[in-house]
């Protein structure tokens, strides 16, 4: 006879969580909305469907900038691959790195006015950073108590089960002063795990968290990779307005694959010794540091940041931002003020029929269910760019409320 091995499932629950997110995924693969072949006919405004012909703009990309397929973006990769005539040394950077990505650290950190640590991902960062936050390592203390905002990213959340290892990992509803604050009268060393923009639209109370820090010493460690680029001068994302001088409680990680136009990730800090440590710690110590294509591409990047081509396509995000929620005033939309949208339809069904009918008008965008949203609160996510003509705007917003007036 064998004995049934099961978890406590305090962090995660995989024979919940896989059942009921294959059978979402299966619906939308019956309506033919994954699995999708496309070629760039005009970057992401005109997709056309290899098997179909069908034509569309996508909606669910993160590129919210388009400098994906700036000129200069891709031309600096192809150029950093013909200078170095290598594409990696294949291992830990610590040991011996090529002379470009010492260029590129130098140039984010004067960018960005931090301590800059690229990586490929932002959740090879968060493997990092995270476990050692909560053993104390970072602070030169005591363990600390974790709090995960509730809607922080899986890129974090999957560490859980790691981190209380080492300390008491909680969860906060989501961007609840009242509930942090509390934590932090209780425990004497706090860290709060949140997003500055969530990626099912809401921006985090920045104001509060940092009240919360100068008041508490609360460390905080942000992902803010769905705002970077998107706002300030130097493309510094809403974290920074907040955050704008980095000391050693706070961490902003963010992705460089979004609206920065690159690939890979990067944590913004203050403090060099946290820097130091980090590059010698766990998974950033491994062989799988930025391919040489993506420190051109990222260095292409920084160009265009420094010229005023950021500011124009960020100022037409901006607009396609104002018109897009004056257009769909008084509708329950998550993600005012953000380039970020999301309309909850409530069940799985619901979500895909709206996703299938905005693609046959022209549009791909994301059905989203359980476990990226919670259950029962089924939708579709939208996000807008600044590489998106208004007229484009327009036409979208036209067509997504004839869409949802016949959705019933």
């Amino acid at each position: 006879m064998s004995e049934q091995i099961t978890g406590p499932h305090r962090y995660r629950n995989n024979r919940k969580m896989v059942p009921a997110s294959e059978a979402a995924w299966g619906l939308a693969q019956e309506h033919g909305m994954l699995g999708l072949v496309v070629e760039a006919v005009d970057g992401q405004n005109r997709l056309r469907e290899t098997r179909t012909g069908h034509e569309f703009a996508n909606l669910s990309s993160c590129s919210y900038l388009g400098l994906n397929s700036h000129p200069a973006v891709v031309e600096a990769g192809r150029a950093a691959l013909a200078e170095e005539r290598i594409t990696g040394l294949s291992m830990g950077e610590f040991r011996i790195r090529l002379g470009i990505m010492n260029r590129l650290e130098e140039e984010l950190a004067e960018h960005f006015g931090a301590q800059v640590l690229p990586s490929v991902s932002c959740g090879v960062l968060s493997a990092a950073i995270l476990p050692l936050l909560a053993s104390g390592h970072l602070t030169g203390s005591e363990p600390l108590v974790v709090v995960f905002d509730r809607f922080a990213h899986f890129s974090m959340n999957f560490l859980k089960p790691i981190l209380a290892d080492e300390t008491l990992v909680l969860t906060c509803p989501h961007d609840d002063m009242a509930y942090l604050e509390d934590i932090c009268k209780r425990y004497p060393r706090v860290a709060y795990v949140c997003e500055g923009v969530y990626s099912v639209g809401g921006q985090a109370d920045l104001p509060g968290i940092r009240e919360l820090q100068d008041r508490y010493g609360l460390f905080v460690y942000l992902d803010d990779s769905h705002s970077l680029s998107t706002v300030g001068e130097r493309g510094e994302g809403y974290a920074r307005t907040v955050f704008d001088v980095l000391d050693s409680r706070t961490i902003v990680v963010a992705s460089i694959a979004k609206a920065f136009g690159s690939t890979g990730g990067i944590a913004m800090m203050g403090d060099r010794e946290i820097f130091e440590l980090l590059y010698r710690s766990g998974p950033l110590a491994w062989s799988q540091g930025l391919r040489t294509a993506a420190v051109g591409t990222t260095l292409g990047a920084l160009e265009v940041h420094r010229s005023p081509e950021l500011g124009r396509r960020q100022r037409q995000l901006a607009r396609n931002i104002e018109l897009f929620d004056e257009r769909l005033r008084g509708h329950d939309l998550r993600g005012t003020g953000s380039h970020i949208k999301f309309v909850v339809t409530g069940d799985n069904d619901r979500a895909v029929r709206l996703s299938t009918e905005l693609y046959r008008r022209g549009y791909y965008c994301s059905a989203m269910f359980f476990p990226i949203v919670a259950q029962g609160q089924a939708g579709v996510r939208m996000m807008l760019r600044g590489d998106m003509p208004t007229e484009l705007t327009e036409r979208f917003a036209t067509d997504l409320l004839e869409t949802l007036a016949g959705l019933g």
